[in-house]
């Protein structure tokens, strides 16, 4: 399962025009110096499960529009795809927020 290490319930500014809920998955490949989640980097614990989340955001369809999914770097995770699949299944609208280290996963998540 996604090892998500943070949640933000809702958003008004990180999807454009969009109410959303922002989760933070942990781990990243990167090292930047700038980095606004420098915590999720090397972060093992979880705050809440995915199938926690998906209960969440199943029992918000009348307040929500959409899912952020952020990090760390989301396209690490290999759980991404049926994630993603998850959470569109459910309603919501899924923006992803990515270093690009990881072209392939993003080409195939577009694609998907």
């Amino acid at each position: 399962m996604m090892k998500i290490g943070g949640m933000l319930k809702n958003s008004l500014i990180d999807y454009p025009g969009k109410i959303s809920c922002v989760i933070f998955i942990s781990g990243c490949n990167f090292r930047c110096p700038y980095c606004h989640n420098p915590e999720l980097i090397n972060k093992h614990e979880e705050v809440i499960s995915s199938g926690a989340f998906i209960d969440f955001i199943d029992s918000r369809k009348s307040f929500l529009d959409a899912v952020v999914i952020s990090g760390g770097e989301p396209t690490l995770a290999k759980e991404i795809y049926d994630f993603c699949k998850t959470v569109k299944k459910t309603g919501f609208k899924v923006k992803l927020d990515t270093n690009g280290s990881q072209p392939d996963v993003i080409k195939n998540l577009i694609k998907d």
